[in-house]
């Protein structure tokens, strides 16, 4: 099997996963071989592209950066948007600020776990999806972080929340307890 043939393989099979299951495949793949082995082959046309650590079909999903760009702007550059139809102060229950104030997340990973409790269990949202997490962080003035799907998926692995559909963020009873147990953190004695 030559290089094209593999980069064909690998995008026929990248297609059919979900983002998030994309990112876990890319993530392990570039841990196991590195960025350094990998090449940028020139575009083809008719070939998908292997690019930082990922690969793409020729129908348009990303395209090789210029050389003289420094390594972080050839990622391709997610954008997330504010979901304006979040309350985050609703009127009866606790806001999203004195929640989030109370249980003092000491991390991004923790922070994503305590947005998703939140827009789960106190205003009841059924399907949470990133631009909600990202209007809960920028409602609360956190910091974002740069690639704030994949800070949901190390939230994942650690086992507190599922991400298999990045449209329908769910809480598992791991992350149930961390927030409700675990948070915020006692202090050492």
């Amino acid at each position: 099997m030559d290089e094209i043939e593999a980069m064909k393989a690998i995008a026929e099979r990248m297609e059919k996963l979900s983002d998030a299951e994309r990112g876990r495949v890319l993530g392990w793949a570039t841990s196991k071989y590195g960025t350094s082995s990998l090449a940028t082959p020139p575009a083809s046309p008719a070939a998908p592209v292997a690019h930082s650590g990922a690969v793409a079909s020729a129908k348009g999903n990303a395209s090789p950066a210029s050389p003289s760009k420094s390594k972080t702007s050839r990622k391709a550059k997610s954008i997330i948007t504010m979901d304006k139809s979040l309350n985050l102060s609703p009127s009866g229950k606790i806001s999203a600020m004195q929640f989030a104030t109370g249980k003092a997340p000491q991390n991004a990973n923790q922070k994503c776990v305590v947005a998703v409790y939140y827009l789960r269990d106190i205003i009841e949202i059924d399907a949470i999806s990133v631009s909600a997490v990202y209007t809960f962080f920028k409602t609360l003035a956190w910091p974002v972080p740069s690639d704030l799907k994949n800070t949901l998926q190390q939230a994942g692995t650690k086992g507190w929340l599922d991400t298999k559909d990045s449209e329908d963020i769910r809480l598992t009873s791991m992350g149930e307890n961390l927030v409700e147990h675990s948070l915020p953190p006692k202090a050492k004695t």
